[in-house]
Formats: C-alpha cells, sequence, structure tokens
C-alpha cells in the first residue's frame, strides 16, 4: 500500500489545492500516471503516480487546500483496506529543510516527523505555553511582540502559521501588541475614520511576499553595475533573425552569463551555516511576469548549450510558465537568475537575489548613449548590467570581474554562438 502525499513542488511552497482527481476510487493506477492536477502558489501541476495499483482512497476532494506531505489518497491492492495515517504537523512542514538547489523535488513528499528542536524559554504566564505554533512562529512573534495566545491560527487545528502573524498588526484588537508610536497612528473615537481593512493578498503574491522577506533579511546584498557596448551584439541578433532563428537579448545574457559562471564559481553557490556550497551544474532562474505574480522558471544545464539551443529552451520554457504549465523540475533547483526590466525602458535596477541562490543579474534597456571612440564622443548602442551578490560568499572584486568578463563576451559576441564553456 503506498499513500500520495502533497508534493512539495517548490522551494516556498507551505500547501497545496487539489484541483481535479483524473482517477475515481477503485481505478487502476499505473506508475508515471497522472492522477490528479495540483494547484501550488504558483501553478497548476499534474500529479503522477509513483506506484501501480488500485486508487483504493481519496482523503483530500477536489477544491480542499492542505499543507505539504499530507496523505491525499492510498493506491494499493484490489480489496486491501487503506490505513489511517496521522496528518503531518505544521511544525514539522516549517522545520524541514527546502530541496537542494541541485536536485528536483519528488513527486511526493511522505510524511516527515517533527525535528527535536525546542523553543527557548517562555516567559512565566505568557499564555503562549499552550498556542500551537511551530518554533519559527513563535522566535517570529517574539521580534514582533506579539502574544501568540491572541492571534487566530488558520492552520490545521488551529495552529498558528507565519502569515497568521502579519494581519495581527493591522487589526484594532491588536493595539495593545503595537509600539507606542504606531498606536498613536491609529484613529481614536467614534468620529474618526477607520482604516481600511486589509485585502487578501493570492497565493503567489504572498509567496512572493515570503520569497523576498526571506531575502532581504538574511542576505547581506550588494550590487556593482557596468555600462556595455551592444552594436556587436545587436547585429548578431538582427542576423540570427534573418536567418529564421530568432534570438532575444535574454537568451544572449544566459549564455553570456553561463559561460562566466564556469570561470566564477562563487557565483554559482549557496550559502550554509556550514559554510559554501558549489554546484556543479549551472541552472539559470529566468524572473518571469505572470499577471497575478512573478514565476522564476530554472533553465538547466546551461554551461553546455550553444546560443541557438539556450534561445529555443528559453522560449519554450517562458511560454510554459506564462500559461501555468511547468513542472516541478522547472520551478527549483536556480543556481543564478537573470532579470531583464529593459522592455519596459528601465535604464538600471538593482535587483533582489533569490535564496539560495549567491546572485542575480539585472538588465536594463539598450539605448543610445554617448561612448568614446579613438579619443572622439559617439553615439552607441549601450545596456547597464547590475549584479546583486550575497557579501558573504563574494567581495567587489570578485563580483566587478565576472561583470567585466560578461561584458567582454557581449561586446565581442561571436565567443557567445559556439557550445561547451
Amino acid at each position: 500500500m503506498k499513500e500520495i502525499t502533497m508534493p512539495k513542488l517548490s522551494d516556498t511552497m507551505l500547501e497545496g489545492t487539489v484541483v481535479v482527481w483524473r482517477k475515481a476510487v477503485g481505478a487502476q493506477v499505473e506508475r508515471g500516471e497522472v492522477i490528479a492536477e495540483v494547484e501550488t502558489d504558483k501553478a497548476t501541476m499534474e500529479l503522477e503516480a509513483f506506484a501501480s495499483g488500485v486508487l483504493l482512497e481519496i482523503r483530500v476532494e477536489a477544491g480542499k487546500t492542505v499543507p505539504v506531505g499530507t496523505v491525499i489518497g492510498v493506491i494499493g491492492a484490489a480489496g486491501e483496506q487503506p490505513v489511517i495515517t496521522p496528518a503531518i504537523s505544521v511544525a514539522a512542514l516549517a522545520a524541514a529543510p527546502s530541496p537542494s538547489a541541485t536536485e528536483p523535488s519528488p513527486v511526493a513528499v511522505p510524511p516527515v516527523q517533527p525535528p527535536p528542536v525546542q523553543p527557548p524559554p517562555l516567559p512565566a504566564g505568557s499564555g503562549e505555553e499552550e498556542v500551537l505554533a511551530a518554533p519559527v512562529v513563535r522566535r517570529r512573534a517574539r521580534e514582533l511582540g506579539i502574544d501568540l495566545s491572541a492571534v487566530p491560527g488558520s492552520g490545521p487545528g488551529g495552529r498558528i502559521l507565519l502569515e497568521d502573524l502579519v494581519p495581527v498588526e493591522q487589526q484594532p484588537a491588536a493595539r495593545e501588541l503595537l509600539p507606542e508610536r504606531e498606536i498613536k497612528e491609529i484613529p481614536e473615537g467614534e468620529g474618526a475614520a477607520r482604516p481600511p481593512a486589509a485585502q487578501p493578498l493570492s497565493r503567489m503574491r504572498a509567496a512572493i511576499a515570503r520569497t523576498v522577506s526571506e531575502s532581504w533579511r538574511t542576505i547581506p546584498h550588494f550590487s556593482v553595475t557596468v555600462e556595455v557596448r551592444m552594436d556587436a551584439a545587436g547585429q548578431l541578433l538582427r542576423q540570427f533573425k534573418e536567418a529564421g532563428t530568432p534570438v532575444t537579448l535574454t537568451a544572449l545574457l544566459v549564455r553570456a552569463a553561463a559561460l562566466t559562471l564556469g570561470r566564477f564559481p562563487r557565483l554559482n553557490a549557496s550559502f550554509r551555516e556550514a559554510g559554501m556550497v558549489s554546484h556543479p551544474d549551472i541552472n539559470i532562474g529566468i524572473v518571469t511576469r505572470r499577471d497575478d505574480g512573478l514565476l522564476v522558471p530554472v533553465l538547466r544545464g546551461c554551461g553546455d548549450l550553444p546560443l541557438a539551443e539556450t534561445a529555443n529552451r528559453l522560449a519554450q520554457l517562458v511560454e510554459r510558465a506564462r500559461h501555468g504549465q511547468l513542472s516541478d523540475n522547472e520551478l527549483t533547483g536556480g543556481t543564478f537568475a537573470i532579470s531583464n526590466l529593459g522592455m519596459f525602458g528601465v535604464h538600471s535596477f538593482v535587483a533582489l537575489i533569490l535564496p539560495p541562490m549567491a546572485a542575480v543579474l539585472a538588465a536594463g534597456a539598450v539605448r543610445d548613449g554617448v561612448v568614446a571612440r579613438d579619443g572622439q564622443p559617439v553615439v552607441a548602442q549601450v545596456l547597464s548590467l547590475t549584479l546583486s551578490a550575497d557579501h558573504r560568499l563574494v567581495d567587489g572584486v570578485y563580483a566587478a570581474e565576472f561583470l567585466q568578463d560578461v561584458k567582454q563576451l557581449l561586446e565581442d559576441p561571436d565567443k557567445l554562438v559556439g557550445g561547451g564553456r
């Protein structure tokens, strides 16, 4: 007998919704066959069976949202009686490590046991001893000065989740928990205007909020910028277009970054408390716009892809991202990221690093600029590139040298056409 659990399909996923079951109870199921569709904080994905047999039980009906690791169904032999398994706790989910940056998430994640992590001692009479909340939630509540006994939990059994702490700061009932300077800003009296009610975030927006908050709070960023002459690169892109194999600027940046990262491994790494984790493969995430937020689909194995193949795979990847058709393997495992806002006329900007990556490259618009040529000012096509890097792993000189190598490749783009590093 095999349990089907709600899989962890992205690094930020804490819960998922069963959209539809493709198989009914009693139906024969083959390993690798799609049995259900699951909606995550980023997209709707197909859930494949990891064992053959008969679908004995559906425990989570379509439309229901449950935490990652919850048993949603059971596969076994015909006539076999399913065994009830306790649901996974949110405490285990909060403390469980994220998937490795170099390995795809499994199709289904079996329930894990909460690790033996004890929260710091609680002050007497705090009322927090009886509250259902993971250690990470308790620590965050103490940082914010929030009494957890006054917070309604939205998790299973009334358990308090991290996202439950945010609305508390905006509710009038929590005035006694706010610093004095914030209390003075809240209107008093019957005639005072009431503050507008907070609008709930979409699942994707909430995931973005968690990710960027973690990035800003835990990664010491710094950034460096270079100006790149793009006349030769523009000519190369026109040649590809005329030949019927269009290549975008983003594909050109992916190729240039992939070649350069092979010589700068600290920017293709992740920081861990025990030290630096170097990734053998170059998997570049592309920040992609969706109507309700952003996705970062990952183009794997970029180091050995020729430019034309890079452009072809990238176009397919972005198209699937915009239609919510990405697999879990295409949403995880990124080791470096690129964000391009040039199509919106942005000259330059600083992007936030996406955990657990060490860097992100931000590209502005290709525009006319005045540069010196043979001692004379001339108008040329220029591009601003800004690298945001994790200061725990690299210093300014290392980041500047990386950008100089990228700049040289873009200004002599014939070196980007072939394959290999």
